[in-house]
């Protein structure tokens, strides 16, 4: 094993592990632990790791968040859900984009548009819209959950207040017949409360694994829900349940090949 070999090696134990040992590597990677100490050295200087006495651990600044991780689970179906989400959108709207993964996913379709207005509480939101220049983008501010790149509080609240859009996107943790729906941290769930005052419309945006799920906070009932864009079938009775409470469900679902169609080798 080469020293760019270990050095992957070393790499991945630490994503597994969160942390390693000199001595330990020395044992699995079969080398001196001075070899060791001397990859370790290397991989601080090019920015992939601390070294600690005796070790290392993962560089806080380059760990994988939660949102992160989030993003690749149902990467399909929510790709899906932002392009039927899209096309609700037109040339001049002022829109909400609230915090999630599937929102997010919904930022990435907008290069398209040469005169829309975004509003959004989320830096992965902002860093992805930032530099297009049809979209005039307004961020509310806030205080920042660093885990998650979240905008929320005080500020974000008193900035909402002077805001109105005409179409209003969100994202959530759980969508219940029963509880309504729902997400997890409570300074977002305000923030998405506060919006949906001041949008003319409201759109939520859900992949299947949402569905059945009860959150810990209360974001709305159905009454205040105008659709909701799935990418999977609901379940027949929970599709009934929602939409006899008035909201359209829109499922986005995954093109089925043309019969006939011979895959290639």
């Amino acid at each position: 094993m080469n020293s760019e070999e270990r050095k992957k090696r070393i790499l991945e134990l630490l994503k597994k592990n969160k942390t390693v040992t000199i001595l330990n590597l020395s044992k699995i990677l079969k080398v001196t632990r001075e070899t060791i100490r001397k990859d370790i050295y290397e991989l601080e200087d090019q920015g992939l790791l601390k070294k600690t006495h005796g070790g290392a651990v993962l560089d806080a600044s380059i760990q994988e968040t939660d949102y992160e991780k989030r993003k690749s689970l149902h990467f399909k179906e929510k790709e899906r859900i932002a392009k039927e989400a899209a096309k609700h959108i037109e040339e001049g709207d002022t829109i909400f984009l609230d915090y999630g993964t599937t929102t997010y996913m919904l930022a990435k379709e907008l290069g398209k548009f040469t005169d829309i207005t975004v509003v959004t509480n989320t830096i992965p939101i902002i860093n992805e819209l930032i530099n297009y220049e049809g979209i005039n983008l307004i961020i509310l501010g806030g205080n920042v959950r660093k885990n998650e790149d979240s905008l929320f509080g005080p500020l974000a609240s008193n900035n909402i207040k002077e805001l109105y859009v005409d179409i209003g996107f969100f994202g959530c943790g759980g969508v219940s017949p029963s509880a309504g729906i729902t997400n997890h941290h409570m300074g977002e769930t305000s923030i998405s409360k506060e919006m949906l005052e001041h949008c003319k419309s409201k759109i939520f945006l859900a992949d299947h694994s949402k569905f059945g799920v009860v959150a810990l906070n209360k974001t709305t009932d159905y009454s205040d829900v105008d659709m909701l864009i799935t990418g999977e079938k609901v379940d027949e009775d929970m599709r009934e349940t929602i939409q006899y409470k008035g909201v359209e469900i829109i499922s986005s679902l995954k093109p089925r090949k043309k019969e006939g169609t011979v895959s290639a080798n």
